[in-house]
C-alpha cells in the first residue's frame, strides 16, 4: 500500500551504501538536529533560517503527535516512522483516513487554516520528527514564498493520491487491498490492526473484512494467534499487492 500524503519535492541526501544497509532503530548519537536537518534538507523548504525554531521529537507507537481539537502551535516533519490520520465522528465512531509516511509534513492543513478542525494524527510505530515551534515563526513560515510553493505542491500530489486511493478501492477486490493493508500495517511479521478500523479504511463492511481474513486463515496465508495474525505466507500478500500497484 502506497503512502497517500508523501512529500517527496525534496529528496534526503544519499547515504553511502555501508549506511544504507544498517537497519534498525536510530542511535542517540544518529539523533541530533543538526545531522536531520542537513540529511533531509529540511532547510530548503526556507528562505530564512529555521534552525532557532526547529527541535526534535520522539512519539512511541500509540502516542498522539496531534490531538483533534486542538490548536496547532507546532509544525511536524516526520522523518522516521509512520503515523495514523483520524477523526471521530459525531456518532462517536473514530474514522481512519490516512496513513503519513516519511518524509511527510503533519499539522499544515491546521496551520494554514487555524479555523479548521484539528484532526488526529497517532503514531503507529515510533516516530522520529522535526519540530518547527509556530509560536515563535509562524508569521515568517506563512509568509515565506519558498516555503508556499513547497506546501501548494505537496497538497496538490496529496490531493492526486487520496483520489488514486478512492479509484483502487472501487475497482479492485478487497483481497488485493486487504493484501496491501496487510503487509502495510503488520510488525515483526504479525498482523494487529483493529477490525473496525480497517474495514473502515479499506471501505467495507466488518463482516466482509472477517470472511477474507478466514480466507487467508485457509489458504495459509495467515494464521490466528493470541496477538494477531502471524504472516505465514508473506510472498502471496506480496504478489496480491503487486497486482494491484501494476
Amino acid at each position: 500500500m502506497r503512502n497517500l500524503t508523501q512529500i517527496p519535492i525534496i529528496e534526503k541526501n544519499p547515504a553511502p551504501a555501508a549506511e544504507a544497509e544498517k537497519e534498525g532503530e536510530t542511535t542517540a548519537e544518529e539523533w541530533k538536529l543538526g545531522p536531520m536537518l542537513k540529511e533531509y534538507r529540511f532547510q530548503e523548504y526556507f528562505s530564512f533560517d529555521i534552525t532557532p525554531y526547529a527541535s526534535l521529537a520522539v512519539f512511541e507507537p500509540g502516542e498522539l503527535i496531534l490531538r483533534e481539537g486542538q490548536r496547532v502551535t507546532k509544525l511536524y516533519y516526520l522523518v522516521k516512522g509512520r503515523a495514523k490520520l483520524f477523526a471521530t465522528l459525531k456518532n462517536g465512531k473514530v474514522s481512519l483516513f490516512n496513513f503519513y509516511e516519511v518524509p511527510s509534513f503533519l499539522g499544515e492543513m491546521e496551520m494554514l487554516d487555524p479555523e479548521a478542525h484539528t484532526k488526529g494524527v497517532r503514531a503507529h510505530t515510533r516516530c522520529y520528527c522535526i519540530a518547527l515551534d509556530l509560536t515563535r515563526c509562524g508569521d515568517r513560515v506563512l509568509n515565506d514564498p519558498r516555503f508556499l510553493r513547497a506546501i501548494c505542491l505537496y497538497l496538490g500530489r496529496k490531493a492526486v493520491s487520496n483520489s488514486w486511493h478512492y479509484a483502487q478501492s472501487q475497482s479492485y477486490p478487497l483481497k488485493y487491498r486487504l493484501a496491501s493493508y496487510i503487509l502495510f500495517t503488520s510488525r515483526d511479521g504479525v498482523y494487529a490492526e483493529p477490525h473496525t478500523e480497517a474495514a473502515e479504511y479499506l471501505g467495507i463492511s466488518y463482516r466482509h473484512l472477517l470472511y477474507v481474513l478466514a480466507d487467508f486463515c485457509r489458504e495459509g496465508i495467515l494464521e490466528r494467534g493470541p496477538k494477531g495474525y502471524l504472516l505465514r505466507d508473506p510472498q502471496r500478500l506480496q504478489a496480491l499487492q503487486d497486482e494491484l500497484q501494476e
